[in-house]
């Protein structure tokens, strides 16, 4: 009977009878508390069918869960009939059956926390390309607006890649270097916009103070035909021959604080521009 006792106990681990019958059943030598550990288990067990699965037992549990409640009604059979080796037959058969399905409901358990998690995984993958899908299209639209040129179809090669992407999460394969190939191609095609902005913006200057700077030119030729301070003109003239010099290099910044100093020039030799 302390074997049955010590066993009542090891069945506890796996979480099938509550602990107060434990201490009924370690250090009693009275047969009938196997009925008692048996039949509290026998509920536990159908407790926990009926939150896990309801009305849609598994064919295989449900066998199971049948045999292990005949061996209860054996083993109340056997302890009335004084039979101690059938019924220490009859519970140890109940309380295997009830930890195998006591297992098979804690693997199933696991199986859904790790399905859980990686479809939690997929989601956050999912909203990541979905962000990334929308920066590419905005970067598209921006291209398309100021007739920015892509080296390579960059375009459609990262379309191509956010599709593989997709195919790769829904597969549950690993899309990490896609993605950090997708997110380098997304880096290449910000610079390009930025760069080719940029240029477009010097070149729009560029023109801007050309235009200027020839207006400049004749109001100076027309300064000097009305005898106006030659000096002067001549600084005027050095300053806007470093603008030009200084706008072929790109160098607009430069370029504008010369321009500063060309005007107070121009104001010494009372000549106005404006810009037409």
């Amino acid at each position: 009977m302390k074997k049955l006792a010590l066993f009542a106990i090891i069945v506890l681990i796996f979480g099938t009878i509550s602990p107060s019958l434990a201490n009924q059943a370690y250090g009693q030598n009275d047969p009938s508390i196997l009925l008692r550990i048996a039949t509290q288990a026998d509920k536990q067990i159908v407790n926990q069918l009926d939150k896990k699965y309801q009305n849609e037992i598994p064919n295989n549990i449900n066998i199971l869960y049948e045999k292990g409640h005949r061996a209860v009604e054996s083993l109340d059979k056997s302890l009335s009939n004084n039979d101690i080796e059938k019924a220490k037959q009859d519970f140890l058969l109940a309380m295997n059956s009830f930890m195998q399905i006591s297992r098979i409901i804690s693997q199933s358990s696991e199986k859904v926390i790790v399905v859980s998690v990686s479809q939690k995984s997929n989601q956050n993958l999912e909203s990541k390309l979905d962000r990334l899908e929308k920066y590419v299209k905005t970067l598209e639209s921006i291209s398309n607006k100021h007739k920015i040129e892509q080296n390579g179809n960059n375009f459609t090669t990262a379309y191509s890649l956010i599709q593989e992407i997709r195919n790769q999460i829904n597969a549950n394969e690993d899309s990490s270097k896609n993605i950090d190939k997708l997110k380098d191609l997304i880096k290449s095609i910000k610079n390009e916009i930025r760069n080719s902005m940029a240029e477009k913006q010097s070149n729009s200057i560029k023109n801007f103070f050309e235009k200027f700077l020839v207006q400049i030119d004749q109001k100076l030729m027309q300064a000097k035909d009305l005898g106006r301070d030659e000096i002067e003109i001549d600084r005027a003239n050095e300053l806007i021959l470093e603008i030009r010099e200084l706008l072929s290099k790109n160098q607009i910044n430069d370029a504008k604080t010369v321009y500063s100093e060309l005007k107070v020039v121009l104001k010494n030799i009372g000549i106005s521009v404006k810009i037409t």
